[in-house]
């Protein structure tokens, strides 16, 4: 009689489980469905800044905002979540399959949504760092290996060391014009000296964030360490909080500083480019390797962003879309191998072309987008990154992009070839039908449709990105 309490226990469990994971994905599907209709209507003939609703707290008013850049971002937020909980519904068995993990997922979503849309400061810092929390989770919990402590306290030290500066310049900010609003922030004086601290301090903070050299230590360690989720959900949105501070901040607050400080941000961003790139040809993980490659890219649009060009920042826009739809890919068929052989290590795989030829296909697009090939939308972005950089003849910065992708290119062939080709070295461990099966292809379909349709057609972007950019 206990037994067959203890199994209608768990069933009852399961049922719960099940029902709750089916609301959360339902209700992640409909906040991209509802992205997709503002992406729809969205005028690009009209103000690059739609006021949404604001709310007041503590006597305080907030303003929620979103612009052609934030539409962009919240869209690619929107897109991978779903396919996230998607991944992590289809991996785990019922036994492991706990509500909480699809929960900090939906967490993960909501705080980014607001990251993106807040147009307050303060709200901007807080949401950003309470992200940390269910990353925190997602690694120290729900991580594959031994060092998933150390990698999640590192994610989670080096992002609260790089944001105490910009905590001090929000109080600072606040102190001296009497609130942290967005607008009225860039639109009040400073002297020189503060307006360059303040500019430094902000700078410092998404620096690490990017990562740039030298703070892209956690970055690997994080990536390795992860579910393959979090993964996703690191290279293909988080990475671009940086990047989007320091465009939206940083440019907006004080041209002055950012033009007098550019050579230092060159120069930090073509030594991350080559040093990421020089560790990613060393690496032995696959999921390492990607990850160098994500520092690498998010360093080349960082100089497309002080290239001061509207077709440099263009450039730099679609290439972050660019690298969340490849990274992300690349990370769930990762995560894909990873469920067959428990394995991250590049030297155990070889002849996958022969057992799982629609996953290897699926690989292969994915390395055509890595490599930026044309046709592409990392093609898109680095050759408009490149034109600009060559317009204004900045041989550092031609040497470093120009590096990166000669070195890049070699890396992922070397990769995909490994992987796919050879002799089948594990034939003991290959079981029958261990191709991806057809959630896993649902899954990574839309990923190679986007992947095309932005670099055939890049005006989807440029129409969302061209009058917020041309306002800057």
């Amino acid at each position: 009689m206990s037994f067959i309490n203890r199994f209608e226990n768990l069933l009852e469990r399961v049922y719960r489980q099940t029902t709750i994971i089916n609301v959360l994905f339902i209700i992640s599907s409909l906040f991209f469905i509802k992205v997709l209709f503002l992406w729809i209507k969205n005028d690009t003939m009209n103000s690059s800044l739609i006021n949404i609703f604001s709310f007041k707290i503590l006597n305080f008013y907030w303003y929620i905002n979103i612009d052609g850049i934030s539409l962009s971002f919240v869209f690619l937020t929107s897109f991978f979540i779903p396919l996230c909980m998607l991944f992590a519904i289809n991996q785990l068995s019922y036994k492991k399959l706990i509500a909480d993990y699809i929960i900090c997922l939906l967490c993960i979503e909501v705080l980014l949504f607001i990251v993106f849309l807040v147009s307050d400061i303060i709200l901007f810092f807080i949401f950003f760092e309470a992200i940390l929390i269910p990353f925190f989770i997602i690694i120290a919990i729900k991580g594959s290996r031994i060092r998933k402590i150390h990698a999640s306290y590192l994610l989670v030290f080096y992002t609260i060391i790089g944001s105490i500066l910009m905590l001090i310049s929000i109080i600072f900010i606040y102190v001296n014009i009497g609130t942290t609003m967005y607008q009225i922030f860039i639109n009040s004086d400073y002297t020189k000296t503060r307006s360059y601290f303040l500019w430094f301090a902000f700078f410092f903070s998404f620096a690490v964030k990017l990562p740039m050299f030298p703070f892209h230590i956690w970055l690997p360690e994080a990536h390795v360490e992860s579910p393959t989720e979090a993964s996703v959900i690191l290279a293909a949105v988080l990475l671009k909080v940086g990047s989007y501070g320091i465009l939206k901040i940083l440019w907006n607050f004080s041209p002055e500083a950012t033009w007098y400080l550019s050579p230092i941000v060159c120069l930090l961003s073509c030594l991350s480019i080559v040093a990421a790139s020089m560790s990613t040809l060393r690496q032995v993980d696959i999921k390492r390797i990607i990850a160098y490659s994500s520092v690498a890219h998010m360093n080349v649009l960082m100089l497309g962003i002080i290239t001061f060009d509207h077709i440099g920042i263009l450039g730099s826009l679609i290439l972050m879309i660019g690298h969340g739809i490849v990274s992300g890919g690349l990370f769930f068929l990762i995560g894909l191998f990873y469920s067959r052989f428990n394995t991250k290590l590049i030297s155990y795989y070889s002849g996958l072309a022969n057992k799982m030829p629609i996953a290897v296909s699926i690989f292969f697009f994915l390395v055509l987008g890595n490599i930026s090939l044309p046709l592409t939308c990392n093609f898109i972005g680095e050759f408009l990154i490149l034109y600009s950089i060559v317009k204004y003849w900045s041989v550092l910065s031609i040497f470093s992009i120009s590096f990166s992708i000669f070195i890049g290119a070699s890396y992922t062939i070397l990769m995909f070839n490994k992987v796919s080709f050879g002799i089948e070295t594990t034939q003991n461990h290959y079981k029958k039908n261990m191709d991806v099966n057809c959630v896993e292809f649902f899954i990574l379909l839309p990923i190679i449709v986007l992947l095309f349709v932005t670099g055939v057609y890049p005006k989807l972007f440029f129409d969302i990105f061209l009058l917020s950019v041309g306002n800057y």
